[in-house]
């Protein structure tokens, strides 16, 4: 097996979280984002340089939590119910750990547009304090599941 400190080599560990699907619940959130965190620490112990979440790491909004006609009936959800200071904090310190780690974090969350737009869901890769862009002489060496 390739030397784990080989700069051609990229070692990726793939996390899997537990789905929340209430963005109104702030417990919720802040359970999500230390779990992530918890998730990371384990990636960068295990030496990967990319952690890649799924969607919904955080919170996966369902469309009936968000439904104005729900929780009984999917209609058109109202996104002022999101607890987006909430959100944006524990993004905020995920971005730190990873920039504390040096570890690449692939984390998909919801973001807040302007009014009236609806939020959308998007990738954040904060990679903190390495550079690293993936190069055609560097190649996966591990992929981690964790």
């Amino acid at each position: 097996m390739p030397e784990a400190g080989n700069p051609k080599n990229v070692r990726l560990a793939a996390a899997q979280t537990t789905v929340r699907e209430d963005p109104r619940d702030v417990e919720a959130l802040h359970e999500s984002g230390r779990g992530v965190r918890a998730l990371m620490r384990q990636a960068s112990a295990r030496q990967a340089r990319i952690v890649h979440f799924p969607e919904g790491a955080i919170c996966f909004p369902s469309k009936l939590v968000m439904s104005v006609d729900g929780p009984d009936a999917a209609g058109p959800a109202d996104w002022n119910r999101c607890q987006w200071p909430v959100l944006r904090s524990e993004l905020a310190a995920i971005a730190e750990l990873a920039r504390e780690l040096r570890l690449w974090t692939v984390i998909p969350s919801v973001h807040r547009l302007t009014g009236p737009n609806r939020p959308h869901n998007s990738l954040s890769a904060p990679r903190g304090a390495v550079p690293y862009s993936p190069r055609s002489g560097q190649r996966l060496e591990e992929c981690l599941w964790i």
